[in-house]
């Protein structure tokens, strides 16, 4: 069965929480981030009736098993809690709990799939159909598939940017004067940190390509391609998936 999962997600203040809400949200789940504080999070729960709640360990707000436990105590919530040092005894107590314990992904769509996985949501098909409706999603399997991480701030800037000038028919050579402001307006930031966080973001997919084939089709030639490029070679190629699904 296909339906929209709500996701709530503790905040401790990094960027971890907030990219990991973008991920479920750019799949059409509802996904929010809340301050993770026992308090918060409890009131969340019991307000907002999600269905996944996903916790970072790293924050020592929150006492864990103890919050764990009452909220399972309350609802038939499904809870991920997320380690980048594992801890055998706690392991266990959550375990028990029937509380997923799991180390941070290496990428966020990972830890999307997983969570689907586990909820009996999204089945291949499903995923390839909401793939053919939604242009960000489609441009968010072809940022994976050079290497691009989900993690990084300028993933976002530039899936954004790829969409809008899909969308609005901008030609790269207009891509700082309107391209940058508009990502800078819709992602609340500045068109400079725009420019440099998409630079970033291709300079380290440039740097992993020999883990990524997709720069063997023709675009390594010796130069890391610019944002310009980068985007204008996405546009062409999410207008040629669109066109090939609509008339194939």
């Amino acid at each position: 069965m296909n339906r929209q999962l709500r996701i709530l997600i503790g905040d401790i203040g990094d960027e971890f929480a907030a990219n990991i809400a973008a991920a479920f949200s750019a799949s059409g789940d509802w996904a929010v981030t809340r301050l993770q504080r026992h308090d918060k999070l409890t009131e969340a729960v019991r307000t907002e009736h999600s269905d996944v709640l996903i916790l970072n360990l790293t924050s020592e707000s929150v006492h864990v098993p103890v919050l764990t436990e009452e909220l399972l105590r309350h609802s038939e919530l499904m809870i991920l809690v997320l380690y980048r040092r594992k801890n055998d005894g706690l392991a266990q107590i959550l375990t028990q709990q029937g509380v997923h314990y799991l180390p941070y992904p290496q990428d966020i769509s990972e830890l999307v799939s997983y969570v689907y996985r586990l909820c009996g949501v999204r089945s291949d098909e499903q995923d390839a159909a909401g793939q053919q409706r939604d242009p960000e999603i489609s441009i968010t399997h072809l940022l994976h598939s050079f290497g691009i991480p989900t993690n990084l701030r300028g993933f976002h800037y530039l899936r954004c940017a790829i969409v809008t000038a899909f969308e609005q028919g901008i030609r790269s050579g207009c891509m700082m004067n309107l391209i940058y402001p508009a990502v800078a307006e819709m992602l609340h930031s500045t068109p400079s940190r725009v420019e440099r966080s998409i630079r970033h973001a291709i300079m380290q997919a440039w740097e992993n390509a020999d883990r990524s084939t997709c720069w063997e089709f023709g675009l390594r030639d010796g130069h890391r391609m610019t944002n310009s490029e980068f985007i204008a070679f996405a546009v062409d190629w999410l207008r040629t998936e669109q066109n090939s699904r609509r008339y194939g």
